[in-house]
């Protein structure tokens, strides 16, 4: 009877909007959510019109930066006046100096790299040679006890800065790079606009590259999917292929779907088998659901492509995972994280005992398989351009980002 009790199970509750925030412009990346002791939680997001806002855990605004980069008339011949300005890159949130309160680094379509101190006040800024649609990683990659930060740029380059923002050294790639950056035991990978998976040393000399057949926009994911003690690198591309690659560079597998693969892997492990399964959306509109091995677990289709990282929690806090994600469909979606066992027909004898005479093979097969399970969903004004969390006394609160411009705090109401 536990199959059929499990296959049964039932969640109660709804999703309900807490709070909205407009920040009258388009918000074209994900918010990012930090804590740190001073400040408390913060949400860090940037928009289409050049600015930085940070929010509290209850919307008040804590302050907001505002790019203002003067073009000469040459430069603004080779851009949209709309477009400039822009901030397509989700922020990073870090100490960068050592002073025990969190930074904030964000990119723009200025080409120009922004260092903001927790109270929005600009600390410095990096010019680069074209636009920054990459998220800054902050890390120490040299052992010298202070933090660099790493980002691409459409001019081809990785850079690696100090914390002051003073060029360290660069990287050229053959292509324009918006993947992020990530780092594991020392080294750098990321991805290009022209499908190559670049890993650097801490020192920016090429270890090894690895191709794929279309752009890599997202980061790399790194995890010990196998709970093997190795790393493995987990990166999606719009040659609609899932890769898995080793610490040197050698594919262990990929997987292909339908549809162009925009946004980063989450790695978790939802079953309890010691190893880390595999969660990523799609352009074929669905959210997939993979075992370490790369064998489908289950899978759930959108109305619409699936860009947004999916986040994995216990959104009602009853000891069993969740996976959150947003779609351009306009909606949040919330699944249970096994998934459902559905039958493909009841299972009989034949299924469990060898019997004499002429049977068919279908009763002996497996009976079914593992579905998504979507237990809530919440629609908002436009497509959702990512989601973060953060929790407080209240549980679990899912901020989610649409492109119009909305800002949504939702909780889960029984």
């Amino acid at each position: 009877m536990n199959f059929f009790n499990k296959i049964s199970g039932k969640r109660t509750g709804r999703l309900e909007r807490k709070w909205l925030f407009d920040a009258k412009s388009q918000i074209l990346a994900p918010p990012i959510v930090s804590s740190d002791e001073h400040n408390g939680i913060m949400i860090v997001f940037g928009t289409k019109d050049g600015n930085v806002y940070s929010l509290k855990e209850d919307s008040t605004l804590n302050w907001a930066f505002s790019i203002k980069e003067e073009k000469s008339k040459v430069e603004m011949l080779f851009l949209e006046k709309e477009f400039y300005k822009s901030i397509y890159s989700s922020p990073t949130i870090g100490d960068i100096n050592n002073d025990k309160k969190d930074e904030v680094l964000i990119g723009s379509d200025t080409g120009k790299l922004y260092a903001l101190g927790n109270n929005g006040k600009l600390l410095w800024g990096f010019a680069a040679n074209n636009i920054i649609r990459s998220s800054p990683l902050i890390v120490d990659i040299n052992n010298d006890n202070q933090p660099e930060i790493i980002f691409g740029s459409d001019d081809g380059y990785l850079y690696c800065l100090n914390n002051k923002g003073r060029l360290i050294w660069k990287f050229k790639a053959a292509s324009g790079i918006e993947s992020s950056p990530n780092f594991f035991s020392g080294r750098i990978v990321f991805g290009s606009n022209k499908g190559m998976i670049y890993c650097l040393d801490g020192y920016g000399k090429l270890l090894w590259k690895f191709k794929t057949h279309g752009k890599i926009a997202s980061r790399p994911t790194i995890g010990d999917i196998y709970g093997a003690g190795r790393p493995s690198i987990i990166v999606g591309s719009c040659d609609n292929s899932l890769y898995v690659l080793n610490h040197d560079g050698g594919l262990e597998w990929k997987y292909q779907t339908d549809g162009r693969i925009y946004g980063e892997a989450c790695l978790a492990d939802i079953n309890n088998d010691k190893r880390l399964e595999i969660i990523f959306g799609s352009c074929d509109n669905a959210l997939y659901v993979l075992s370490s091995n790369g064998t489908k677990i289950w899978s759930y289709a959108s109305d619409f492509w699936i860009v947004d990282r999916a986040m994995v929690v216990d959104i009602d806090n009853d000891g069993k995972l969740e996976i959150a994600v947003g779609s351009y469909d306009h909606s949040l979606y919330v699944f249970e994280a096994e998934g459902m066992f559905s039958l493909n027909y009841m299972p009989g004898l034949s299924g469990i005992v060898h019997q004499t005479g002429h049977y068919s093979s279908t009763l002996s097969s497996e009976p079914g398989k593992y579905v998504g399970k979507k237990l809530w969903q919440f629609k908002t004004e436009d497509i959702i351009v990512g989601t973060s969390y953060f929790i407080n006394e209240e549980g679990i609160n899912v901020i989610v980002a649409d492109k119009n411009g909305k800002l949504n705090n939702l909780v889960l109401k029984q």
